[in-house]
């Protein structure tokens, strides 16, 4: 900012106020342009019907902030220039009545008036003092000092005595049409839209429902303060329909911002993707997406739901960070207290198979969730693979997941589980892996699932496998327990059970006489029930004995193989014989 320095018994120049005042406006138009920009600001300037109404409006008073030049024309002794141009505020003190405005001579029409405005210098002759207007101001006589001069050159010639900053207006008529149908005529350049007056066909009068705010008015609803704290600056309301939002604020936008951040009232629920705009026909709607970024699937948005949004320019999309009263999108889940995403509700949404005699994979199953390390791990659609690798043949191993949604990998270890703080089952050495199961690699280096070797076994989603084999026909003399060749081979969870039987029939060569069958367990007989055959005759020729022998582990070793097989027995002589088939479940 620019101050006179003054002197003592300096001489006064002419251009010593005029000078000073033009420094003040400037820096005054420097403070202001820092506060609303130089794209043109009003303050104030409401415009109502006249009391009693007639076919006038009034403008009351306020302000109009417009660039303009530093001096248009010379202003007194300083000179034009407009190389600069300023903030200049025009100020209006009173009310301002308008013209007459003409109704529509055709019956069914109306016709939309813009009362649009412009700050103008307007150059005065006026005492302050006295409001005596012109003024014939007094100048110095060299010839007779003591008799001053009436006017420039002792002309009697008025002169300006101020340079005001006004309002002018000006009324734009747009073209009669069908009520309803008439359009608003668009401000003239150096113009700001304030004010519509709507005139219908027969009108006599004008009230406050003939009178709307021009949609392009850059009118403050209140002052800076004020707005700061009621945010009203940022505050529209959605004129659109379903799914295309748009709006106008106090102040319209012309450029989009990285960072801008609005409120909009919502006029319509979105029922699928959405598009906003903060100035329809100014500014080109933008897709809507939510927090994570990606688009709206429906109802994010609810009617009279106020939305923030919030423009991300290096992906051209406004983000919609709430809407109140609606379900909010958010990206997925990445630590333990982090929001989820319905899609990641869930756990042990997976099933364990074997895909062959190398390869185990692990797939969604009833979702695709999986909590792991405390965040849900969502599962691809076609799973996650385990290539067996560094195994020991005739080994248990448990299997774990681990990594993100983004890598996710299944590891094979003896390393015992429990439960961590969270309730999830996961390596007791490791909470960041998750059980979801458990396989035995066999005795030739594979892994297996069947009917008579089942060996893969999930932790969630458990169903009973079966274990069965082909009907087995043998025989034996031996009254010593042989082993047939009716085995199965199965695992179990500690928690969990296997049971096995043998269904069949026998007799023996020697009338009286019998057999026995029992089922094994890693050898050791005696752990379930035995069945028994006999013969009424020798050959077994009138009648062949049903039998029925059973082994139940109610309590498995975790890791542990077990194979069971059918042994058989001649009982009091004779040759035993035997056809029967083994049947049984396991829990995985």
């Amino acid at each position: 900012m620019r101050r006179v320095e003054t002197y003592v018994g300096q001489q006064v120049y002419e251009w010593l106020f005029s000078a000073q005042a033009q420094n003040n406006m400037t820096a005054m138009a420097k403070v202001c342009a820092a506060l609303f920009g130089t794209g043109g600001t009003v303050n104030g300037l409401a415009c109502g019907p006249t009391s009693p109404a007639t076919m006038t409006v009034q403008i009351g008073a306020g302000e109009i902030y417009q660039m303009e030049n530093l001096e248009a024309t010379a202003c007194g002794t300083l000179p034009a220039d407009t190389t600069h141009t300023i903030l200049k505020q025009g100020i209006q003190l009173g009310t301002y009545t308008s013209a007459t405005f003409a109704a529509p001579t055709t019956s069914g029409q109306s016709i939309n008036y813009l009362i649009e405005a412009q700050y103008q210098d307007s150059d005065i002759s006026l005492d302050p003092t006295s409001g005596n207007s012109p003024v014939v101001l007094q100048f110095y006589n060299s010839t007779n000092p003591s008799q001053p001069w009436s006017g420039p050159n002792n002309s009697g010639s008025t002169s300006n005595t101020f340079r005001d900053g006004i309002v002018a207006y000006q009324i734009k008529a747009g073209v009669a049409a069908t009520t309803g149908s008439q359009v608003t005529p668009s401000p003239d350049t150096g113009w700001i839209g304030l004010w519509v007056v709507t005139v219908p066909y027969g009108a006599t009068s004008l009230t406050s429902s003939n009178i709307s705010q021009y949609t392009g008015s850059p009118i403050l609803p209140a002052g800076i303060l004020q707005s700061i704290v009621t945010s009203n600056l940022t505050y529209g309301v959605d004129s659109g329909t379903a799914g295309v939002v748009q709006a106008k604020f106090p102040i319209p936008v012309t450029t989009l911002v990285d960072g801008m951040d609005v409120w909009v009232k919502i006029a319509a629920a979105n029922p699928t993707t959405a598009t906003f705009t903060p100035n329809p026909g100014v500014i080109s709607a933008a897709p809507v997406v939510g927090a994570a970024h990606v688009a709206l699937q429906g109802n994010e948005l609810i009617a009279n739901g106020r939305a923030n949004f919030v423009y991300r320019a290096d992906i051209t999309s406004w983000v919609l960070v709430e809407c109140t009263g609606a379900p909010i999108q958010v990206a997925p889940a990445a630590a333990s207290q982090h929001a989820v995403q319905l899609g990641q509700v869930g756990h042990g949404q997976c099933r364990l198979s074997v895909s062959s005699t190398t390869t185990l994979v692990l797939k969604p199953y009833n979702g695709n969730n999986v909590i792991v390390n405390g965040v849900p791990l969502q599962l691809p659609a076609a799973g996650v693979t385990y290539t067996a690798s560094g195994l020991t043949a005739g080994t248990g191993y448990y299997v774990y997941l681990g990594g993100t949604t983004a890598a996710p990998v299944l590891s094979l270890s003896t390393n015992a589980h429990s439960p961590a703080s969270n309730g999830v089952e996961t390596m007791t050495s490791n909470t960041a892996l998750s059980l979801v199961g458990m396989v035995y690699y066999n005795s030739a280096g594979q892994f297996a699932a069947t009917s008579n070797s089942q060996l893969c076994f999930n932790w969630f989603q458990r169903r009973r496998l079966p274990l069965a084999t082909a009907t087995v026909s043998t025989s034996t003399a031996s009254g010593s327990y042989t082993a047939t060749t009716a085995v199965v081979s199965t695992m179990g969870w500690a928690d969990d059970y296997f049971e096995v039987a043998a269904f069949g029939a026998g007799y023996n060569s020697t009338a009286t006489d019998g057999g026995a069958i029992q089922i094994f367990q890693n050898g050791t007989a005696g752990l379930g029930s035995t069945g028994y055959i006999t013969s009424s005759t020798a050959g077994g020729s009138t009648a062949q004995s049903s039998l029925v022998a059973r082994n139940t582990n109610t309590a498995p070793s975790e890791l542990t193989l077990y194979t069971l097989t059918a042994y058989i027995v001649a009982t009091g002589g004779g040759t035993a014989n035997f056809a029967f088939s083994l049947h049984g479940s396991t829990g995985g």
